[in-house]
């Protein structure tokens, strides 16, 4: 069984469903940091996010950042394995494309089909998006995990009147990460 971690101090708080800006000031960059705990050992979860368009879809195939993948074709968006935190998604709103409307931070369990694994195995699950001195903006920690699903979309970064927000989204579904992909319009070779 991975150790478990404790939940850094989560100091700006949304519940599942709401929207908050991000700043009143104009933000170069945000880390978006995520952690989890699990109760059942085989589940490996990991962290990618979905660079989408106004029409809601990946602006091209490599618009999607994860393990597998970790920098976006901008260099503006980068997959980083964490420290406090189990993983990091760093995003330079500067460098973004501005065809990106929207980014989707999603959570997977790897081989969850195939080993009947589910989001009813994992626990506090949190993300946290910070200024790049390290002040947490906002954070929202999941409270509802689900036996039928095993990809959850815990939030998303958009951008709204030239300002960006964060959605509490803590909305999951019965897809894996290629599946996921389909959904967001990317092409899985």
């Amino acid at each position: 069984m991975p150790a478990a971690r404790p939940i850094p101090p989560l100091s700006n708080k949304v519940q599942k469903g709401q929207k908050i800006l991000l700043s009143n000031t104009a933000l170069s960059a945000v880390n978006a940091c995520f952690g989890w705990n699990v109760t059942d050992a085989r589940c490996d979860v990991d962290v990618s996010a979905f660079l989408l368009g106004a029409d809601g879809k990946i602006i091209g195939d490599s618009w999607f950042v994860f393990y597998g993948q970790t920098i976006s074709p901008d260099h503006s968006t980068r997959f980083v394995a964490g420290s406090t935190d189990r993983e990091m998604i760093q995003i330079d709103l500067k460098r973004l494309d501005p065809q990106v409307k929207k980014i989707v931070f999603v959570l997977t369990i790897n081989d969850a089909l195939k080993d009947r694994l589910h989001f009813g195995m994992l626990k506090d699950a949190y993300v946290r998006i910070l200024d790049p001195s390290g002040r947490e903006l906002v954070s929202f920690l999941m409270t509802e995990y689900y036996n039928n699903v095993i990809s959850m979309m815990i939030g998303e970064l958009y951008l709204h009147n030239g300002a960006w927000k964060f959605s509490a989204v803590g909305n999951g579904v019965a897809r894996d990460l290629a599946g996921l992909c389909e959904l967001y319009g990317v092409q899985v070779v």
